[in-house]
């Protein structure tokens, strides 16, 4: 039997404090090392750098105005193995902090700070240090198992494919632990999604892409803390900052197993809109996609149709009218005509039944 991990390989071990003021930055330092952190200090972005080159840290926490910059430059230079990083702001700069979070900050505090509270947030760093490791580890582990299985059935391309089918299925059952409203919508939305790229006469290559991507669209709400993903009230800016990260969590955790490579358009790119208001990049028209833009029609069409706790489900012809009304500014309006010109039997409505 393989045996556990210990708890203290599973949590983090460095942290950078990078804060221009002696008093404060002593002050964090301490604080830090209560946690049985390893910690060290810099007062500069660019000794900063020259830390995080010769050594790795785990967690750091940033002050934003320095004497050569500001700390956010550090925020955004980093990938998925990279330090977890808390700003430190200026007490009530909200705009600052809810722009650290939109460059990948997992957490601000505002100056000046009780012990208390720091401690409190180092120890919702840690929390989500481990949370993204484990994540980590459980995606490598499905790219091995992933890799070990083509590898096993290369020869039948035909099993290779119910190898990856029941792979994507796994994928979203662990999501489905977090939602468990999301196993049907996405089986609902990936074949509707291949209907409409047939009607678009995509080939088998890019329609099995399509079904796969549309499948794991929301696999980066993995990432996104459950008191967030499940609330029923609306969202903050803070919280939808959080949220609106999960294109890019789901893109990092599935692009690198190598039968879905192709397959990650619909995962990054499918909150974008055609006008360019989108998220996680902005994209416009047909930079976006052609996928993602596929898509983007039947994840409405899901959504207005079916029953949630919040809402009841609209009949199919108020989604035409949504369709029609956005065509041009949320969806591209060539495949917008398409969806239009197709009867409503086309497509797999969950609550087709009850109409």
């Amino acid at each position: 039997m393989k045996p556990m991990q210990s708890d203290n390989f599973l949590r983090p071990h460095r942290a950078l404090v990078l804060e221009d003021q002696d008093s404060i930055q002593a002050l964090v330092t301490a604080m830090v090392k209560i946690r049985n952190l390893e910690c060290e200090a810099a007062s500069s972005i660019a000794e900063a750098r020259r830390r995080m080159k010769r050594e790795h840290y785990d967690l750091l926490f940033i002050d934003v105005n320095l004497p050569d910059g500001s700390g956010l430059s550090l925020v955004e230079e980093h990938g998925p193995e990279s330090p977890l990083v808390i700003v430190m702001t200026g007490h009530g700069d909200i705009h600052t902090a809810v722009e650290a979070i939109r460059r990948g900050a997992v957490d601000f505090i505002t100056k000046p700070f009780t012990v208390g509270d720091f401690l409190q947030r180092v120890d919702k760093a840690i929390d989500e240090w481990k949370a993204r490791a484990h994540l980590r580890g459980h995606a490598r582990a499905l790219e091995t198992l992933v890799r070990m299985k083509t590898e096993e059935l290369s020869h039948s391309s035909r099993h290779v494919d119910e190898v990856h089918d029941k792979t994507v299925l796994a994928l979203v059952a662990a999501l489905n632990l977090k939602d468990n409203e999301t196993a049907e919508h996405c089986a609902r939305v990936s074949q509707n999604s291949v209907k409409l790229g047939s009607m678009l006469d995509l080939s088998e290559f890019e329609l099995k892409n399509l079904k796969w991507g549309a499948y794991l669209h929301d696999m980066g709400k993995i990432g996104v803390p459950e008191k967030i993903l499940l609330k029923p009230g609306p969202l903050t800016q803070e919280e939808r900052c959080v949220i609106e990260k999960h294109p890019v969590m789901g893109y990092n955790m599935v692009g690198n197993i190598d039968f879905l490579v192709h397959a990650t358009d619909v995962v990054l790119s499918h909150h974008e809109r055609f006008d360019g208001s989108g998220y996680p990049h902005g994209l416009r028209g047909t930079s976006i996609p052609l996928h993602a833009r596929i898509f983007s029609i039947m994840d409405t069409l899901d959504a207005m149709t079916s029953d949630r706790s919040y809402k009841r489900a609209l009949p199919f012809s108020a989604v035409a009218e949504e369709v029609e009304s956005l065509a041009g500014s949320q969806f591209d309006p060539q495949i917008a005509r398409v969806f239009l010109s197709a009867p409503r039997s086309t497509w797999l409505i969950q609550t087709e039944g009850s109409r």
